[in-house]
């Protein structure tokens, strides 16, 4: 039954030795997911990707292969993924993460329940806690694979945000938004389905790497930023304001989430003007007061503390450079 409502789809490119773990655990014996149509996005790679894909072709007729002729880059290629699905729900995976069946059964109950987005990953929000604010989701929803998705909620006008916010590091989260606006019934599922991957691929760096001729704008941005400026698709001002008030989904004050983008900023991104005028896109009045108080009360902790950031800065440099030779 599950076969005819829920796909999974997968954007990869040269992560051959991921991408093996995640097709092995998903056609596992015991994976409840090894019949589903499991559709591989090949974003043009050139480690041999293509090669295991045909591997497991073979053995499952059910794994499909769409490679691109070009790499057009992660975020496009989970836009992708939103165009190219087809069933009554699907799930887009990345490549190395981990899974637990265990509450499997929800997920299949929540599909016949018809529910608008089903949850599957819960590392961000506290266990004792049943029911969820939408606007407490939206720092969790940054994680592509925490959600599975209802096809017929995507409109052409949604599929354009997904492909619009691609710049802004979250295309996935135009259809979050787009379930949110559309008010459809949220189920989070009791404990995590998928568990982020732990890789030292990114080493953090993973927004500098190959960025040479990226669009300065967009080189320059960081996740914190597009985070925020995807919260401008969140049509009800209340939501959007409070999803704002816990903007980054850390456990510590507004003053000191601006203070840490501030300081990534400034060492990272040349202190680039645009990140703070943007960020405060989605936020009330009082909230970019806030910003901006706390924006320019740390431009003059800088000045007394120049030495230290200096340091840092410079340390920083090292680090991109090593990562750019390798």
């Amino acid at each position: 039954m599950m076969q005819s409502l829920l796909e999974i789809l997968i954007p990869t490119y040269n992560r051959k030795n991921y991408l093996r773990d995640t097709l092995e655990a998903l056609t596992a014996p015991e994976s409840p997911v090894r019949n589903l149509s499991i559709t591989i996005l090949d974003n043009a790679s050139t480690d041999g990707t293509s090669q295991l894909v045909q591997e497991y072709k073979s053995k499952y007729p059910n794994i499909k292969h769409i490679r691109r002729n070009q790499n057009v880059g992660g975020n496009a290629n989970i836009a992708r993924a939103f165009e190219e699905a087809t069933h009554e729900y699907f799930w887009i995976l990345a490549d190395d993460d981990s899974y637990d069946w265990s509450c499997w059964r929800e997920v299949e109950q929540a599909i016949h329940d018809k529910t608008g987005l089903i949850v599957v990953n819960r590392e961000l929000l506290p266990k004792e806690k049943q029911a969820f604010q939408p606007a407490e989701l939206m720092r969790l929803l940054t994680f592509c694979p925490a959600a599975i998705h209802r096809k017929d909620t995507l409109s052409p006008d949604i599929l354009m945000n997904i492909y619009y916010n691609t710049h802004n590091w979250f295309p996935h989260l135009g259809a979050v938004c787009a379930a949110i606006n559309k008010k459809l019934s949220i189920k989070v599922i009791s404990d995590n389905i998928v568990l982020t991957g732990k890789n030292d691929n990114h080493a953090g760096l993973e927004y500098h790497r190959k960025s040479a001729e990226i669009a300065y704008p967009y080189k320059m941005q960081f996740f914190e930023v597009g985070y925020l400026k995807s919260l401008a698709m969140l049509q009800d001002s209340s939501i959007r304001y409070r999803a704002c008030e816990r903007f980054l989904g850390r456990e510590k004050s507004f003053w000191c989430a601006v203070q840490e983008t501030f300081k990534v900023n400034l060492i990272e991104y040349k202190n680039n003007f645009q990140n703070y005028s943007s960020a405060t896109l989605p936020m009330s009045f009082w909230q970019k007061i806030r910003f901006w108080t706390a924006i320019i009360y740390n431009h003059l902790l800088f000045v007394l503390l120049y030495p230290k950031y200096l340091k840092k800065i410079n340390k920083f440099k090292q680090k991109l450079k090593a990562n750019h030779e390798k």
